[in-house]
C-alpha cells in the first residue's frame, strides 16, 4: 500500500505540478521498464552464491532542467520489481537517482538520446528470499541508456532506450548485486 502512495504521489508532481513551473525549460517524462533476465550475485562472507534473475518489470517517472539545447538535468525515482531464480516473489527495489541525458537531433522530429542515473537504493522486504536477507536493506544503484525519440508535436514525444541496470545492498555480512538489461519506452514532455 505504501509503495502505491509513493507512485501515486511522483506521477502527480510529474504531470501535475511541475508543468506551471516554467515555459518549456523542463522535460518530464515517464517510462516502462522490461529487464531482461540478468543476474544476482550474493557473498556471504562464507562464499558467493551466483545465478540468474526472471524478468524484471519497472516504472520510472523523471523529471529535468534544461541545460541548453541539448543537456538536461534532473531526478528520478525507480520502482523496479525483481525476483532471484528459485525465489517465491519479486523484490520491490526503490531507487531515487540524479540523472543526466544528452539528446542529439537526428532528422526532423527524430533525436538519439543518452543518459546515465544513479543514487542510492532501497530493497523492501520480502517473505522469503535466496541465499540473502528477508528484511528492508540499502544501498546503492546505477543505470544507463541509448536510445531515440520521436516528436509527436512541440510539447510530447515517445522514446526508447536499451541499457543497464545494476543495484548493489549491504549489511548483515551479505552484500547483494542484480543486473539487468531494460528496455524502457515512455512518452515525455516539454513544460
Amino acid at each position: 500500500m505504501r509503495h502505491r502512495h509513493a507512485l501515486t504521489a511522483a506521477l502527480l508532481v510529474t504531470f501535475l505540478a511541475a508543468p506551471a513551473l516554467a515555459e518549456n525549460k523542463y522535460v518530464g517524462g515517464v517510462e516502462g521498464m522490461l529487464g531482461f533476465p540478468g543476474s544476482v550475485d550474493v557473498d556471504t562472507g562464507n562464499g558467493t552464491f551466483e545465478g540468474d534473475t526472471n524478468t524484471s518489470f519497472g516504472l520510472v517517472p523523471w523529471v529535468e532542467q534544461k541545460l541548453g539545447d541539448v543537456v538536461g538535468f534532473g531526478g528520478e525515482v525507480m520502482f523496479v520489481w525483481m525476483k532471484a531464480d528459485g525465489a517465491k516473489s519479486r523484490r520491490l527495489v526503490l531507487s531515487p537517482h540524479l540523472r543526466v541525458r544528452m539528446a542529439f537531433p537526428i532528422v526532423d522530429k527524430v533525436t538519439f538520446d543518452a543518459f546515465l542515473a544513479g543514487g542510492p537504493s532501497m530493497w523492501t522486504s520480502v517473505d522469503d528470499s535466496q541465499g540473502g536477507s528477508d528484511d528492508t536493506r540499502f544501498g546503492w544503484s546505477l543505470r544507463f541508456g541509448f536510445g531515440g525519440s520521436y516528436a509527436i508535436n512541440d510539447a510530447v514525444s515517445v522514446y526508447s532506450h536499451l541499457g543497464w541496470y545494476t543495484t548493489t545492498t549491504y549489511g548483515d555480512d551479505i552484500t547483494a548485486n542484480m543486473h539487468t538489461v531494460p528496455l524502457c519506452v515512455g512518452l515525455r514532455g516539454n513544460f
